[in-house]
């Protein structure tokens, strides 16, 4: 096995570290403390990381991508958030919605919709979460009822990334309730065209990332915005498959930048005469960090490349998202705790890197969630219906 990535991999991840250490690190914090990025911060962003690969990055190039691979992508996702994980929030979701068109759309739709992804202005966001289901899919109740040439969507889902600040959001909704989770379909709702409302909702960390519950009231949607019929079920569970394994990147990337801090600290900060670097205690923390990071990186890479050869990941995606989630909440608790009463300060980003780190075990699943999906692959039985 080559764990080694390709020249192109390592100039790419350079690349992006050299412009997001010049020009995101350096405002990250400022930005993360006002809260929710506005529509126009995302798409300045936006724009700005485009070029490496970010948001279209796996179109292809008639949409103004680089046909990028989902390994290489997950070395993005890393990068940017080792450099700010709120912001890297938003541009995964925002590259999620193209993708989701890219792989289920029709020819037509395809035609009319991913054109408008090369400008970076236009938002989109995937709206499963219900106040009623979370990672129970299968029990949706968001309505889309056909009426003439157009579907009227009925319902509230919550916890929608980029839901404030989204131009459409793919909805999941029930199109044909004698089915089942045959019966459920993505609906793409332009909010110009079929307006529906937003309220915000405030997070623990991640807090730059906008997150958002959703209310679609009689909401009429023209009929030909349906996405493959039948499949937004089966679609949102292979969605799953990625996203866990992306939010998995996103930790570690936390993770390393909670590291690089701690080792700075580590060297700079004296006490009794000495860096407290020398310090055996604080050796085996930085040890213990980079451990846990390293098999984190590993347990993504690992499932992104088996999505990239066509290849299963399931339990791989969940097994990644579990352990590197937890991971980023250790190696930052210990980060923390090496810089000492600093440590709890926000004038070191080390708190930020907390609060992030344990935010992230919750999306796409929780870390039991993740821990059942890799038992039932494993066993062959379910713990629950």
């Amino acid at each position: 096995m080559d764990f080694d990535f390709t020249e192109e991999q390592k100039m790419l991840k350079t690349n992006a570290r050299d412009f997001l250490e010049r020009e995101i690190v350096p405002v990250a914090d400022e930005y993360d403390r006002k809260g929710p990025l506005t529509k126009e911060m995302a798409v300045e962003f936006s724009r700005r990381l485009m070029p490496f690969g970010y948001v279209t990055g796996t179109l292809s190039e008639d949409y103004g991508g680089l046909r990028l691979d989902m390994k290489t992508n997950g070395i993005l996702v890393e990068e940017l958030a080792r450099a700010w994980g709120g912001l890297c929030g938003v541009i995964v979701i925002a590259g999620g919605f193209w993708d989701i068109i890219d792989a289920g759309a029709s020819p037509e739709q395809k035609e009319k919709l991913l054109p408008l992804a090369a400008s970076g202005d236009f938002i989109g966001c995937a709206a499963i979460t219900e106040p009623n289901t979370g990672s129970n899919a299968a029990s949706t109740e968001t309505a889309a009822i056909l009426d003439g040439d157009e579907y009227v969507v009925n319902g509230t889902k919550t916890w929608i990334s980029n839901g404030s600040i989204a131009d459409a959001a793919m909805v999941l909704a029930v199109t044909d309730k004698d089915k089942g989770p045959l019966g459920m379909s993505f609906v793409l709702v332009e909010r110009k065209v079929s307006p529906f409302t937003d309220r915000e909702l405030h997070k623990l960390g991640l807090r730059a990332w906008p997150t958002a519950e959703l209310s679609f009231v009689d909401c009429r949607v023209p009929k030909e915005n349906l996405i493959e019929p039948g499949t937004g079920y089966r679609r949102t569970i292979m969605t799953f498959d990625i996203a866990r394994a992306i939010l998995a990147a996103m930790s570690t990337g936390i993770a390393q930048a909670a590291i690089d801090a701690a080792i700075k600290y580590a060297q700079e900060r004296k006490q009794f005469g000495r860096p407290i670097g020398s310090f055996q205690m604080i050796q085996e923390m930085i040890a213990d960090m980079i451990a846990e990071t390293e098999a984190g990186r590993l347990l993504a890479c690992r499932a992104l490349d088996l999505f990239d050869k066509g290849e299963r990941c399931r339990w791989q995606s969940s097994l990644a998202k579990a352990y590197a989630c937890e991971a980023a909440v250790n190696v930052t608790s210990k980060a923390i705790q090496i810089h000492g009463a600093m440590g709890l300060s926000d004038e070191y980003p080390v708190e930020r890197y907390f609060r992030d780190a344990r935010t992230l075990t919750i999306p796409d699943g929780t870390t039991q969630i993740q821990k059942l999906v890799v038992g039932r692959e494993a066993l062959g039985i379910r713990a629950f219906v």
